[in-house]
């Protein structure tokens, strides 16, 4: 059989761009290496309601934990600022299967526990390479995670730089925290270039800390900071995530990179489920219009529209190569500048005002201002 379309990875981004595929009624074959979809979770579980309403999908009780307010940004002096966005903590592996449903229910086939091994052009056709057989597909989309091997098969994979992530579930009576309508993140010198985390979930929480090295250390630390007892975890969760990603292009002779294998992970917070919807979703468009016009040729404008989305701006990856070199005292500055408020209330003018109490950052202005755009992005974008 020749499928209109195969799928490596069956995460949110393979997931809806089978979703988008299928609907329209093509043949499409998702492959993923895993036994069970989403499982094992290696994710913060956290994601905005931006992500679905873009997405054109709704919110729904089998995979919510718990209904959230936002996020809370905390530096290291204790202070904060606020990112108003609504969200949820979610269980991510109910999430993923939910969405891979949806294609299901239009006929998508998936095949489990399978592992592609190589990728062949084979003159206007796609073989997907297994140990089981080879399957022929005539639109070939990487779907296949931070390892990307697709991309790396292609050749157009330059550049990956990872970041290590561990993470502890607590029972919700083991662990009295004083925020539970918001996610928690928190930066500063003690996280090594990169990040903790508290995510209220109902019933759990779920605490971590990602970062470059010696994350086990840090989340000892971190856990004695926020106060809870380590060895009343339930569960442990450990897993790498892309950082930066650089990409030649995102397609080639009919082949599409979508979600953490085009690096698309927000590199402040952490999240990548935004994105893996938003480019699953774009890809699967593009493929039905060159499915359509039977012309395969079309699948360029894959690249042409994700230059389009915010998320990919150079700014994103620029906010967060700055807060790798930042050091406490300025995080604190940032959180002096926008105590307590949402980050988007800081206008120019307000923030012109109180900088006059720390004259030497007028010198970084530039820095300040381009860091204030990207975390707009990273609002709707950035979990």
């Amino acid at each position: 059989m020749v499928y209109d379309a195969i799928i490596v990875g069956a995460g949110p981004a393979g997931g809806m761009a089978a979703r988008q595929i299928s609907k329209e009624g093509y043949k499409v074959l998702v492959i993923d290496r895993k036994k069970v979809v989403g499982v094992p979770v290696q994710c913060g579980e956290g994601m905005n309601h931006f992500a679905l309403e873009e997405n054109d999908l709704k919110p729904n009780d089998s995979w919510i934990k718990k209904r959230m307010k936002g996020v809370k940004c905390i530096v290291p002096n204790g202070k904060f600022f606020h990112i108003n966005e609504p969200g949820y903590s979610i269980d991510r592996a109910k999430f993923d299967q939910w969405i891979m449903n949806h294609s299901l229910d239009n006929g998508t086939e998936l095949l489990l526990n399978t592992r592609v091994n190589g990728i062949e052009k084979r003159g206007d056709k796609w073989m997907a390479k297994t140990k089981k057989a080879d399957y022929e597909g005539k639109i070939l989309i990487g779907a296949d995670g931070f390892a990307s091997n697709v991309a790396r098969w292609l050749g157009i994979m330059k550049k990956r730089e990872f970041i290590k992530a561990i993470e502890y579930k607590f029972r919700y009576e083991d662990f009295d925290y004083p925020e539970e309508e918001r996610l928690c993140v928190y930066y500063g010198e003690r996280f090594n270039k990169g990040y903790g985390w508290v995510f209220p979930r109902g019933d759990e929480w779920n605490v971590g800390v990602g970062g470059f090295e010696n994350n086990k250390e840090k989340l000892k630390n971190f856990l004695k900071f926020v106060g809870v007892d380590g060895e009343k975890r339930t569960k442990v969760i450990a897993g790498v995530a892309p950082h930066h990603y650089v990409l030649s292009n995102l397609t080639k002779n009919g082949v599409m990179i979508v979600g953490d294998a085009a690096g698309m992970t927000n590199p402040t917070f952490g999240g990548g489920i935004h994105t893996a919807l938003s480019s699953g979703r774009i890809s699967g468009e593009v493929a039905c219009k060159a499915l359509e016009e039977e012309n395969l040729g079309l699948i360029e404008e894959y690249n042409t529209r994700m230059k389009k989305e915010p998320y990919l701006k150079p700014i994103v990856h620029k906010c967060a190569e700055y807060f790798k070199k930042w050091t406490d005292e300025d995080f604190n500055f940032l959180g002096n500048m926008m105590e307590g408020i949402d980050q988007s209330e800081l206008t120019i003018f307000k923030g012109f005002i109180k900088m006059l109490k720390y004259p030497k950052y007028f010198a970084r202005s530039r820095e300040l201002l381009l860091v204030k755009k990207a975390m707009r992005i990273n609002q709707k974008y950035g979990w």
